[in-house]
């Protein structure tokens, strides 16, 4: 799947709404039925548990819906295919109809075993979650909270069908209790709710079971939201030619730092430099610039009025600013200077608190907000809460409405584009939870406009390199890393080994 620019393929995430169209699309347009819709999944989950490496009782908890049906399909799969599982009724056998009912009634003619006992789960080598899917909208009570959480207690290895019960598809809210899954079969495209609850660790590993091909008329709506991977941040890092000079890969200016905060200052710089800027410009108060001494190949400049920065800003290919800058009383002049430029920049940290509005009227297409939630609740005037309750529409109407990319860090970030278009990054670990992160990956995208990236792109493939591990990252960037610094130490090792 694209969206509107020709780049590598991305996975499609979906919310509630457009899994059910697009159930009916493969019903109604491709002509693919619903019990084999049905069938499909259930096939996918069937192997997941054969393959799963674990032997034993095999308990299929069975919800009154679809997701029920699918539960009632596995059986049957898993029966054919030689495995005895034991159906866990959680709703009253009058309320399947439809495509579920059809399963109901064959799991009854082949005597496959089903109850309403939640006791057969103990000592079960294998769970199966077919209770709720994306369908959930009310807290899970009574009876089927009960067996969600008796599940959880049990030492089974945990599959659920969809998405784990108890995980809002479209926010990942809980909703009372959630089935914390070892490992999750997402029916055809990932579900946005996977990606953005709190209990990441509920979903386990994803795998994806594709039930139906979608047709070609569909490609702009699945490409409104992605999951950013390996393959296409690859396909994003500018070629190295191996006659170039420092100039081909642009001028990053970094102005940041104050009294006290130096360091902030010397990671984005560095930052930038190891994401492969040609040249790294850092414009820092008086007092800061000697902590640049442990990274010569940084040009460093120290403030001495706006006309010097207002040269320095026409001479570079991107900017970005704020970081450690709180203590600077001159940063809001110095904002200004960068939007009036016009040049492709990253606004993060301290500059984001001092927008304002006269700040946010000048914001336009070059510019990418790196803000965390709390700094996203200060840019809008609403609380946190309500900032991590609902990421995806926050970032997406902030950037429509400003005509920039906002980049809203968290454990998954989230990345909108002025055309309303959203790209997920699920790269990183709890390491980065820590100052420094937020600087580093300022520096990263700035490098990256540099280079000539649009800065929707430059965003999504600056949050992916922070996040992940240092060798991958390395591996991805190849030379794009090297800098000068590192040739001395190559030099002098080679010395030694002679």
């Amino acid at each position: 799947m694209k969206y509107d620019e020709e780049r590598a393929d991305m996975e499609p995430i979906v919310g509630n709404a457009l899994s059910r169209e697009i159930d009916r699309c493969l019903m109604d347009e491709v002509g693919i039925p619903g019990i084999v819709l049905m069938e499909n999944a259930a096939f996918s989950v069937a192997n997941a548990v054969i393959n799963s490496g674990h032997r034993g009782r095999i308990i299929i908890i069975i919800g009154g819906r679809n997701n029920g049906g699918d539960g009632l399909a596995v059986m049957r799969i898993l029966k054919l295919a030689g495995f005895e599982s034991i159906g866990l009724l959680c709703c009253d056998e009058m309320r399947f109809s439809g495509d579920a009912l059809i399963n109901y009634r064959i799991v009854q003619n082949m005597r496959l075993p089903l109850t309403h006992d939640m006791g057969v789960m103990k000592d079960a080598a294998i769970i199966v979650d077919a209770l709720f899917g994306t369908g959930l909208t009310r807290e899970i009570t009574g009876i089927a909270r009960n067996i969600v959480e008796y599940a959880n207690s049990c030492r089974a290895y945990r599959i659920a069908i969809d998405i784990p019960s108890g995980i809002n598809g479209d926010t990942g809210e809980i909703m009372g209790t959630v089935f914390h899954a070892d490992e999750t079969i997402t029916v055809q495209y990932i579900k946005r709710g996977l990606l953005l609850t709190k209990e990441r660790e509920a979903v386990g590993k994803i795998s994806i079971c594709r039930i139906g091909e979608m047709p070609e008329s569909w490609i702009q709506k699945l490409g409104k939201e992605e999951l950013i991977d390996k393959a296409f941040v690859a396909s994003l890092l500018p070629d190295r030619r191996l006659v170039c000079n420092k100039g081909d890969y642009g001028r990053s200016l970094i102005i940041a730092g104050s009294s006290g905060m130096s360091g902030a200052a010397v990671m984005a710089a560095s930052a930038a430099l190891r994401a492969g800027s040609g040249l790294v410009n850092a414009y820092v108060p008086k007092g800061t610039a000697d902590a640049f001494c442990v990274r010569p190949e940084i040009m460093v400049n120290t403030d001495v009025g706006i006309m010097q920065l207002e040269t320095l800003i026409a001479k570079s290919s991107a900017i970005g600013i704020g970081c450690g800058s709180g203590n600077d009383p001159f940063l809001k002049e110095k904002l200004l200077a960068v939007l009036n430029s016009k040049k492709p920049c990253v606004i993060d940290a301290d500059a984001l608190n001092g927008l304002g509005e006269d700040g946010s009227a000048l914001l336009h297409e070059n510019c990418v907000l790196t803000p965390h939630p709390g700094e996203m609740s200060r840019l809008l005037g609403i609380s946190v809460a309500e900032v991590v309750g609902n990421p995806v529409d926050t970032a997406r109407n902030y950037a429509a409405e400003h005509d920039c990319t906002l980049l809203l860090k968290s454990s998954v970030s989230v990345i909108a584009s002025p055309k309303g278009c959203i790209r997920y990054n699920t790269s990183g670990n709890p390491g980065l939870a820590k100052g420094g992160s937020g600087d580093v990956l300022t520096g990263i995208i700035t490098a990256l406009l540099a280079q000539g990236l649009k800065p929707f792109d430059a965003a999504s493939v600056g949050a992916f390199l922070l996040g992940s591990s240092a060798n991958k990252a390395l591996d991805l960037l190849k030379n794009r890393t090297l800098a000068a610094g590192d040739v001395i130490e190559a030099v002098s090792l080679a010395v030694i080994d002679d």
